[in-house]
């Protein structure tokens, strides 16, 4: 008797990933492209989609569905993306296309939801009951399972974890345009530039060149300049654990994880100083790690959610 299999979907800003999972967490087939982000709307994404799942399902078995783990903002009851700020489309239809040309059953989760899930279901969370998933990426987002249960919120848009205030020294806009000391603000790839040059300004250093890019800064941090290193290991480190400490006292987890490209390519200085750095409020630390599912994770969680909904 063959396996159960499901097509996932890892809907990003950057790249779009699918993949045939099946029940025991084995990955079969996996796509990965660019996301298209040139066409007349958000359909030429649709079918980039299609074409990915198209190729996976012809190696067979008995498939039950679709997972979607997507970029947001997410209108769950239209089934698409709506107004997201990474890509130039006003909204991605995703569920009714995708029902209409493979019929079988479509679920749609926000990717950092999909993340916990994941970590829950395939990842180190397995025997854990109260985990919180975050990615540090161009963007921070998060997700948590609460006493076995993934936490999804009015809207499916619960652990927006990003948009928590957690510095007012420096005051910056957050990529959202509507806060200001948000994480995200401070610590995201794509924000991380612009936080370094205020961060030099303010220890008035200034510098031949300033890095555009959040590679740049770590890169010269592995290369053992000081100030780079100072930057990530203090101050970066503070933010971040600053945050942390929130999410311990406000979901209580037994374990937190952390995935996206920044976390993941730069382990040693997103954890070591985050643990120096972090507020003990409780009488105990939850395990802090890197996510063993790697950059699949997403893909493992909308597995799940189709799995358990099946």
């Amino acid at each position: 008797m063959k396996e159960n299999l499901v097509l996932a979907v890892d809907l990003g800003a950057t790249k779009i990933q699918s993949a045939l999972i099946s029940e025991k967490g084995k990955i079969i087939e996996k796509i990965k492209e660019k996301t298209k982000k040139e066409g007349k709307d958000g359909k030429i994404v649709t079918e980039q989609i299609v074409s990915q799942l198209k190729k996976l399902i012809k190696n067979g078995g008995k498939i039950l569905g679709i997972g979607i783990g997507s970029i947001g903002p997410i209108d769950y009851k239209r089934g698409e993306i709506k107004n997201t700020p990474n890509l130039p489309f006003k909204k991605i239809p995703l569920i009714l296309p995708l029902k209409k040309t493979f019929g079988l059953p479509v679920f749609l989760l926000n990717d950092c939801n999909a993340g916990a899930l994941g970590e829950k279901y395939f990842g180190a969370g397995k025997n854990i009951e109260n985990l919180v998933y975050v990615t540090i990426s161009s963007g921070i987002g998060g997700g948590a399972i609460v006493n076995g249960k993934l936490l999804l919120g009015k809207g499916g848009n619960a652990v927006e974890i990003g948009h928590m205030i957690v510095e007012t020294k420096y005051n910056l806009l957050c990529s959202c345009k509507k806060g200001r000391g948000h994480w995200e603000a401070y610590c995201s790839g794509s924000n991380l530039p612009r936080f370094f040059k205020v961060w030099l300004k303010e220890k008035k250093i200034k510098l031949s060149r300033y890095p555009k890019e959040a590679k740049e800064i770590f890169k010269m941090a592995k290369n053992g300049e000081k100030i780079a290193k100072e930057f990530l290991l203090k101050e970066v480190g503070r933010i971040n654990a600053k945050a942390i400490s929130n999410l311990i006292v406000t979901y209580d987890p037994e374990l937190i994880t952390f995935g996206g490209a920044v976390a993941l390519n730069n382990p040693e200085f997103i954890l070591p100083p985050i643990r120096k750095y972090i507020d003990h409020f409780l009488p105990y630390l939850p395990k802090i790690k890197i996510t063993p599912l790697k950059e699949d994770i997403v893909l493992f969680g909308a597995a799940a959610f189709v799995f358990l909904n099946k």
